[in-house]
């Protein structure tokens, strides 16, 4: 199981929450699309909890580059926090406050009764630059209220380069399995690169994978 893409997507089968951290040029939604394309047919329900209009952005890309993208990325019920966009999307929920416990009650309300679903969590790092002192408040809380019924997963993405390292150690904390993106810049050379920082699997963990992203793959060499 060399693919990390495969060993990510088992992770998140056996383990919930799992953390994607990314930055920009590490092509976070061309990974996502991957990893829904393996893991959505395991799952009773696709859901999708999007901050400012976070899917809303992920969707328009990736419809740019695969003709599949609404069959495999599409939401069966899109939650949307504070969207202006995502409003012609037809949310099943639309929710309008920045107060963590609202927000994660009335989340939790709606997923009522889901069971083996998989959530994708988006955008919550644009919340975060606007409401820092509140995402030690939100991020528990979302995943306690999607991962309560048997069977469900959670996959949140976060963008790194936003935050200082005392509050990327806070939103770590609550992972089970933590991937990391970046870009490597050395010179003229750029290299994208894939973590796995944390996961059930330990003879991953802390193994690095550079990759290519073509339109019809994402090509991973182990880095040495």
């Amino acid at each position: 199981m060399e693919d990390p893409l495969k060993i990510i997507a088992e992770a998140a089968r056996r383990l919930s929450p799992t953390l994607i951290t990314h930055e920009i040029g590490s092509d976070i939604e061309v990974i996502l699309y991957n990893l829904a394309k393996m893991l959505r047919s395991d799952y009773e329900k696709f859901v999708v909890i999007s901050f400012n209009d976070a899917y809303a952005a992920v969707m328009r890309y990736l419809k740019s580059i695969f003709k599949d993208a609404e069959e495999v990325f599409g939401a069966d019920k899109l939650i949307s926090i504070n969207p202006f966009l995502e409003e012609d999307l037809r949310p099943s929920l639309i929710i309008e406050t920045s107060d963590p416990e609202l927000i994660v009650g009335r989340i939790g309300e709606a997923v009522k009764g889901l069971k083996n679903s998989i959530f994708f969590v988006l955008g919550l790092d644009i919340y975060g630059v606007r409401h820092k002192s509140e995402l030690t408040l939100m991020i528990p809380g979302i995943t306690k209220v999607l991962s309560r019924a048997p069977g469900n997963s959670v996959i949140i993405t976060f963008d790194t380069k936003m935050f200082p390292e005392s509050i990327l150690e806070i939103v770590n904390s609550f992972a089970l399995n933590v991937i990391r993106l970046e870009v490597r810049v050395s010179g003229v050379s750029i290299q994208r690169v894939l973590t796995i920082i944390r996961s059930p699997f330990m003879d991953y963990n802390l193994k690095s994978w550079r990759y290519e992203i073509t339109k019809n793959s994402v090509v991973f060499v182990p880095e040495k």
